[in-house]
């Protein structure tokens, strides 16, 4: 998987995820319909048991459109796409940047264990991200949402980081990321509704905004396509703007993309009633920066655990 392209596991794991081929794929969705037709032709590679959980047959995508960028391991329907990568990161078989691509999801998870709706057509990935340092493990989990939020913007997608784990466009939930970290490795959830979102009844009570897919604002590539180009983009922003960062100019990288800055907003935090603030920036340790006080000299306080909703 070092030299990267995208891989097609149509042996499956047992345990892991079920076996999935290009016929499978165009099935299920017009989005991986179309990247079975542009990805192809397929090559057969069989991995040995020295391959540990990755020992199968897998397909190799011979396309010269996917090739170049990190690897993406496209696997059939499993209970998480994060379960299937931390056996492959564990067997040291997913290298920065390499990720795992499921067609479906069985049991996604999202923040505080919520529920990930996970229908063929969008995106459940888990993506390999350097473990960093520092400002840049402390920063993380925003700087993975900007680093994403930039690819969209590329692809005509007015992308926002709602602090701290949610992409927006024009205010409404296009996307939700979850970072896990295990013995120095950090394996970041993605999940980005491309084709289809929850429906209204569907979210928890206390959503904090709508959700929407990302056909609601343009044309989608395939959901193949679509990912491998937001890991790459994603590797060169984390390259080129974030890995030679101090904190201070990280949290201003992140700003760029930060979603209601400026805004008031109502901001809940564990065992507390809640309260109106305004956000004002990040802080270089990922906090959100905020201004509480409607009148006269206000308090300036950083939140790091909580949630926000606009007024």
């Amino acid at each position: 998987f070092e030299n990267g392209g995208v891989w097609l596991w149509e042996s499956g794991g047992p345990g892991l995820a079920g076996p999935v081929s290009p016929a499978d794929l165009a099935a299920c969705h017009p989005l991986w319909a179309a990247d079975m037709a542009r990805l192809g032709p397929w090559r057969p590679v069989e991995l040995g048991a020295e391959h540990g959980p990755a020992a199968g047959r897998w397909l190799r995508g011979e396309s010269p459109v996917q090739a170049g960028g990190p690897a993406v391991l496209v696997v059939g329907p499993c209970a998480t796409s994060l379960d299937a990568a931390w056996a492959f990161a564990e067997a040291c078989l997913l290298p920065p940047f390499a990720s795992v691509l499921a067609v479906s999801q069985t049991s996604g998870r999202g923040q505080m264990r919520r529920e990930w709706i996970s229908p063929p057509g969008n995106i459940y990935a888990a993506l390999s991200w350097p473990a960093g340092e520092g400002a840049l493990a402390a920063m993380a989990p925003v700087v993975v949402g900007a680093c994403l939020a930039d690819g969209l913007y590329g692809r005509g997608f007015a992308a926002k980081v709602k602090w701290p784990n949610d992409l927006l466009i024009e205010g409404r939930k296009v996307a939700g990321i979850l970072l896990e970290e295990r013995h120095g490795r950090i394996v970041a959830g993605v999940g980005i509704n491309c084709a289809e979102a929850p429906d209204a009844a569907s979210l928890r009570r206390d959503h904090a905004a709508p959700a929407a897919a990302l056909a609601d604002f343009g044309e989608v590539p395939g959901a193949v396509t679509l990912w491998s180009e937001l890991v790459k983009s994603g590797q060169t922003c984390y390259l080129q703007c974030v890995a030679l960062s101090d904190s201070s100019a990280l949290s201003r990288f992140v700003e760029r993309r930060l979603a209601w800055l400026g805004r008031e907003v109502f901001v809940r935090e564990s065992g507390s009633d809640g309260f109106r603030a305004r956000i004002v920036g990040l802080a270089e340790d990922g906090g959100l920066r905020l201004l509480r006080g409607e009148s006269g000299p206000g308090q300036d306080l950083t939140l790091h655990c909580g949630s926000i909703s606009l007024l």
